[in-house]
């Protein structure tokens, strides 16, 4: 935190003395030789996803039948917190984690103590132990039963999908399908959630009881619009934005204090930034083109005749608490006022 701030406020300090001296926007980021985009992450998916026989979980509803000189039924079994399942005479039997068929012969065994003929069937009649969890920028976090034969796909349509906001009646994304992450006994899977929405047997894998789905909101790939503007806010990227369309999403130019000849660009990690100056009074007028924009980068709108030290350090220092915390998630439900 500290060396962005020192970095910020070096080239803040640069700022104060002369606007002019940051380079021009390229057109596109890739019209500066210095910039190279980021190496995509590449999930290689699951070769092998077999199906698993049914088992027992905490919270599963069984149905016990004794059979013996007498038969006997009970409803409404439930396998407790600690996998253990109450039978009436026999006690407390383990049977988290087992199949129904190994869960019948640790109720026989416990019976036979005093019944050695009895025999025992279960049936599950109420899968509640039978979850994942979904959890982040979705519509209905929390939660999910599963049943067998559950895939990737399923447990996020599941949850509502991926959370949507809403910008000027334009529906966007507020969740990163491409950060989404399976978890499963604490190890992330090499799956990618936006492959197993297209199909892909490979990425769209069976879920298990416990798996847990995390979908981050939009961070790094959102684009900051700070300063002078009708309403400074994130906004989702998409691919082929422009400046003008940003700003204009986020209300406008203050005319009466925003600096259209100073419009700044600042793009990359926030440890080692590029600050690129835009005159938006000379696109306007058909002498400079427009600026496509990249994920992540932020604009800021600096004051009529000058950007001071303050102003420069007060707007990105709110960029660099954002990128640090679940505060963004917060703000994209403001993006247009409502998200569904």
């Amino acid at each position: 935190m500290r060396r962005c701030t020192a970095l910020l406020l070096s080239f803040a300090l640069v700022s104060a003395c002369a606007r002019n001296r940051y380079p021009q926007t390229p057109t596109t980021p890739f019209d500066d030789p210095s910039f190279s985009a980021p190496e995509p992450i590449i999930l290689a998916g699951m070769e092998s996803d077999p199906p698993e026989a049914l088992q027992l979980f905490p919270g599963d509803v069984v149905q016990l039948t004794t059979v013996s000189a007498k038969t006997e039924t009970y409803e409404g079994l439930i396998v407790d917190a600690k996998g253990q399942l109450h039978v009436p005479l026999a006690g407390d039997i383990q049977v988290g984690g087992l199949t129904l068929g190994q869960a019948e012969q640790a109720v026989e065994k416990g019976l036979r103590r005093y019944d050695r003929f009895v025999r025992a069937n279960l049936i599950i009649t109420t899968l509640d132990g039978h979850s994942a969890v979904v959890i982040g920028a979705v519509t209905t976090p929390g939660r999910v039963k599963i049943t067998p034969g559950t895939r990737l796909a399923d447990l996020l349509a599941q949850a509502g999908g991926v959370l949507i906001g809403r910008v000027e009646y334009i529906p966007e994304r507020l969740g990163d399908l491409d950060l989404a992450r399976l978890v499963r006994d604490g190890e992330a899977l090499p799956v990618s959630v936006n492959l197993a929405m297209e199909g892909d047997s490979k990425h769209n894998i069976r879920i298990h009881s416990g798996d847990q789905l995390f979908v981050p909101p939009i961070t790094k790939n959102a684009i900051m619009v700070l300063g002078e503007v009708g309403r400074p806010q994130p906004m989702a990227y998409r691919q082929g934005i422009r400046l003008t369309e940003a700003l204009a999403r986020a209300g406008g130019i203050n005319m009466t204090r925003g600096d259209r000849k100073d419009i700044r660009i600042v793009r990359g990690p926030l440890t080692e930034p590029r600050v690129y100056t835009t005159n938006l009074k000379a696109l306007m007028s058909g002498d400079a083109t427009d600026v496509v924009l990249w994920p992540g980068d932020i604009i800021w709108v600096t004051k009529t005749w000058y950007a001071s030290m303050s102003d420069v350090m007060s707007g990105l220092s709110e960029i660099i608490s954002l990128a640090n915390t679940a505060a963004i998630l917060a703000l994209a439900y403001g993006v247009g006022g409502t998200a569904r």
